[in-house]
This record gives C-alpha cells, structure tokens and sequence, in this order.
C-alpha cells in the first residue's frame, strides 16, 4: 500500500514538472537575454517629459542665481566659483536634454554585444527538451525516480526565478529611462554628481547582466546538449541522467545569481576602505595596550600599601 502510495505520488510529480517545463517554453525564450527598447514605450516618454520640465525649471532658476551672484557678489571667490559652475550647467542641461536617445542608443549597443558574444539566440528551447527528456528517461528507473522528480523540480524553480529576473530588469530600465534627464542633469553640480554617477551605474548593470547570463547559460547549455562535447565525458565522468540533471541546476544557478553581483557593484562602486584610518586605530590600540602592560607590573611590585 504505501509503495503503491509512493509510487503514484512520484508519477504525479513527475507529471507535473514535465508539464510546468512545457509551460516553460511560452516563457523562457530566446529574448530573455536581450534588453528591450524601452524608450519607445509612451509611459517611459511620459515620465521623461515630466523629468524634463523639472529639470529645465531648475536651469532656470540657477541660471538667475548665478546670474545674481556675478552681479551683486564683489568678492574674487564668488566670482570664480561661478565661472566654474557655469560650465557644469552647461554640460548637465545638454546630457539632459539628449538622455533618452543616449540611453535608447547603449540599450542597442548591450544589445549587439550580447549578440556578439552568445550568438543570435540562447539555448533556451534546447535546454528545456534536454531536461524533459532526461526526466523522462530517469523515471524509468523506480530507484531514482523520486531524486530525479526533486531535480526536475528545483530546475522548474530556477527557470521561473530567471524569468523574474528578467522582469525586473525591465521595469528597472523602464525607471531609469523615465528618470534619465533628471539624473543627467546631476552633473550641474559637484554636491549632486553622485546621483548621476549611481544612475550611470545602474543603467549599465542593467545592460550587462543579460549580456554575461547570455554567455554563462548558452556556453553551460551547450557544453551538456551537444554530444561531441559533453562536459561529463571532458571530465571523464560517467554519463547519467541524474549528473545532466544536477549540470543543469549549476548552470541555471550560476545564471540566477549574475544578477545579484552587479547589484553588488552597483551599490558598492565606490567605497573604499579607509585605510589611513585603519592604520590609526590599530596604532592607537597597540599603544594602549602597550601602555596597560607597563602600568601592571608596577601596580603589582608596589603590593598592598
């Protein structure tokens, strides 16, 4: 009873990660690697539009107060610092008004370099006909039957975690398109160039992240789907099902988590450690306990008073 019990339960799963797979295929295609034009789209344009006339109102009021400044302002220093943000306007209000196209501009280009380097199309729809027929020939094998149902399954998971990632990545480019000429305009002045630089590094975390998980998932997919090289027989592994299985999740793996690097660098570019610091704190603390070391053999020679 309870192997008749077993045994439909692992059919059942087995069932439905071969059906989840299939429904894998409507998603995970090629494109998924590929960042769309989102400057096109009217809401990105819509954002942009109500980015630029805050912006250009901000032109406009420094441009008066620099203009104030030069001319009630009598001292040497206020007019030198004025004639050194004057071109920093300058350069933020052009990088403003061209943001979208530039940033439609580096979306094509990640685009044909991602093309570049892992061809026209990602593995995508190989990869999921390898793994349901591994699946379906493991589960001939009742002894493996329920390991392979939990490999399928995990892989099922990772699948629809990349194409999380992918949607995210979406409506993050969807974001710092629309705020594109805000973020450009940054550049005005030193005390805000720091938002325009976390912009320019996000955008291109966005651009480079499908461009590395493209070259990571087709070089893995393809290492196991093509028979004159096949990772398991370079390694002189013994070829089975279960190993294919457990190559796939490293590789969808490895593909997940390319996102959170560049989140890493995104959010870390920058900081540095301090190491003038550092080194002072560890003076500081080895001369106190320098200091403490004297001071207790001479507290214990004079013993109790």
């Amino acid at each position: 009873m309870v192997d008749w019990l077993m045994g439909g339960l692992v059919g059942w799963l087995a069932e439905t990660v071969n059906a989840l797979l299939g429904g894998l295929l409507a998603f995970l295609t090629s494109s998924i690697f590929v960042s769309p034009d989102v400057t096109v789209l009217p809401q990105v344009r819509s954002i942009a539009g109500n980015s630029a006339l805050v912006v250009n109102a901000c032109f406009v009021l420094a441009a008066i107060a620099a203009g104030i400044a030069v001319m009630l302002g009598d001292s040497v220093e206020t007019q030198y610092h004025v004639k050194h943000l004057v071109p920093r306007l300058v350069v933020g209000f052009v990088l403003s008004a061209f943001a979208v196209p530039l940033t439609g501009v580096l979306i094509n280009v990640a685009n044909a370099l991602t093309v570049a380097m892992a061809g026209e199309a990602a593995p995508t729809t190989e990869a999921i006909t390898f793994v349901q027929a591994r699946v379906e020939s493991a589960m001939t094998d009742p002894s493996n039957a329920l390991l392979i149902a939990v490999i399928g399954l995990l892989i099922v998971v990772l699948a629809f975690m990349l194409i999380g990632g992918w949607l995210a990545r979406i409506g993050m480019l969807v974001v710092l398109a629309g705020i594109a000429p805000a973020a450009l305009a940054c550049y005005a002045t030193p005390w805000t160039q720091g938002a325009a630089d976390l912009w320019w590094r996000a955008l291109l975390g966005c651009l480079a992240t499908p461009a590395v998980q493209a070259v990571a998932f087709s070089a893995g997919i393809n290492l196991l789907v093509d028979p004159q090289s096949n990772l398991p027989i370079l390694l002189g592994l013994p070829i089975s099902d279960t190993l294919n299985l457990l190559l796939v999740i490293v590789v969808l793996w490895t593909t997940v988590k390319i996102p959170s690097l560049m989140r890493r660098f995104v959010t870390q570019q920058g900081r540095t450690p301090n190491i003038t610091g550092l080194i002072l704190r560890t003076v500081a603390v080895q001369g106190m306990t320098r200091g403490t070391g004297r001071r207790a053999p001479r507290l214990l020679s004079r013993g109790p008073t």
